[in-house]
């Protein structure tokens, strides 16, 4: 028999911070990942074109990897390394870092322009791999060790330093271009800039998981198994099985994930491009107004995390019977808010609409995660958050190879592209409504 799952014992608002300090660093990889990868590519040479096909490489690493984490960090207990989840956690660190140093600078060796996209996309993969591998325990660590009576705060302090560690990996470029800076480079080089950003996010990753690593034990396999009411010799069920058995709100939010993260796919790709284009009216890499654009959209980026940071604050104060209202609501808002970027040429208005995709991204953040971790077994919770995750990795490689297609019958338009994620977004809102939590 199973305990109820508040047999995990209460613990305090300071153990749940610095269970996911280590995201900020982290997420500040994915943030100048979805920030400045399309930049960087379309800097080194790739053509607009490419860029859907380049930008698969992200969820595909995240499609392959992230459920063999979940599978198999259910498995592990190396003490020497901290336990079940923070060897993975380590190793996912140290390749990450490495990584971050090495990308940008792929287009700084005297390459041809083809040589250079296809080192960098090489570069991408390993760092994907190695981000996924870092974050993925950080999910997991949250399900071992947090009751369900908590589990919405500590999902929400986990979105608030994911969004705070956006905030400054986007900003971080634009930023750094006012102090001086060059915003500039030679044909094919990325800007110092953008260099140095990424050499801060590797310094920030690794003092940031370190903090994490230092300051959680993580329970015993004894403790665990106590606190989870589970007995040592139940059978191991595959990755099929679990999802035969997987609740209806997985699959239903599943659906939900499918259009939010293609909406999100398509800013994260285009962005840079659309931005320079309806506001500095350039899509041309090597031009001035481009990388004045590309550094406007990181600020923009910044703002709707920003945004998402105040969200998650409140969000933490609403009471679970009113998780889906509120999901579908920011959802709807932030749909609006993709729809409003692609209709504006002022920089005021497209920050106003960025703040409002900053709201439904707060919502993904925090209740998908939590509604389907508060209605899966504890003995398999690494497993369904890798598979969970499948979700937010197969809408971006759907988006990714659709965009072959569309880029062309828009006649090129990067905005466009934002206008069909708003379309997306706006879908992904209405399913969120039919969600039925018990």
């Amino acid at each position: 028999m199973k305990n109820t799952k508040n047999s995990v014992p209460k613990v305090s608002n300071g153990f749940l911070f610095y269970l996911s300090f280590g995201i900020l660093g982290t997420q500040m990889a994915f943030g100048l990942e979805s920030s400045q990868l399309g930049r960087l590519f379309q800097t080194i040479g790739a053509k607009p074109e490419l860029l859907g096909m380049i930008f698969i490489i992200p969820p595909l690493t995240g499609l392959v990897m992230q459920p063999i984490i979940g599978k198999y960090s259910d498995k592990t207990w190396i003490p020497q390394l901290g336990g079940r989840r923070m060897p993975y956690l380590i190793v996912g660190t140290i390749f990450t870092m490495i990584t971050l140093i090495l990308l940008p600078n792929s287009g700084s060796f005297g390459w041809t322009s083809s040589t250079a996209v296809i080192v960098a996309s090489l570069i991408v993969g390993v760092f994907m791999l190695a981000s996924n591998v870092c974050i993925q325990p950080y999910k997991m660590l949250v399900g071992d060790m947090v009751n369900s009576d908590q589990k919405g705060k500590a999902y929400s302090i986990q979105s608030l330093l994911a969004n705070i560690g956006s905030v400054i990996a986007a900003m971080a470029p634009f930023i750094l271009t006012a102090l001086g800076v060059s915003n500039t480079a030679p044909k094919g080089v990325v800007p110092d800039s953008v260099l140095f950003a990424f050499y801060i996010a590797a310094a920030a990753i690794a003092t940031c998981s370190l903090v994490t690593i230092l300051l959680i034990k993580e329970f015993s396999p004894d403790q665990f198994r106590s606190y989870h009411g589970i007995t040592e010799n139940e059978n191991t069920k595959s990755m099929v099985n679990l999802l035969k058995e997987a609740p209806k709100v997985f699959w239903l939010v599943g659906l939900v994930n499918f259009f939010a993260f293609l909406a999100f796919g398509y800013l994260w790709i285009y962005g840079s491009g659309a931005i320079s284009a309806n506001i500095y009216n350039s899509i041309d890499p090597k031009s001035i107004g481009y990388q004045k654009g590309a550094n406007l959209f990181g600020v923009f980026s910044a703002l709707y995390a920003l945004s998402a940071v105040v969200v998650s604050l409140m969000l933490t104060k609403v009471k679970k019977k009113h998780y889906v209202k509120v999901l579908s609501a920011s959802m709807l808002i932030g749909g609006i808010g993709f729809i409003v970027v692609f209709l504006s040429h002022t920089v005021l208005l497209t920050g106003l609409a960025f703040v409002m995709v900053g709201v439904g991204w707060a919502g993904l953040l925090v209740y998908p995660l939590t509604m389907v971790s508060d209605s899966i077994s504890e003995e398999y919770i690494g497993t369904y958050l890798g598979l969970f995750n499948i979700q937010l990795c197969i809408p971006q490689i759907v988006a990714s190879i659709l965009s072959v297609v569309i880029l062309p019958l828009v006649n090129g338009s990067m905005p466009m592209m934002i206008l069909i994620s708003g379309v997306s977004m706006l879908i992904g809102g209405i399913i969120a409504s039919l969600i039925k939590l018990k």
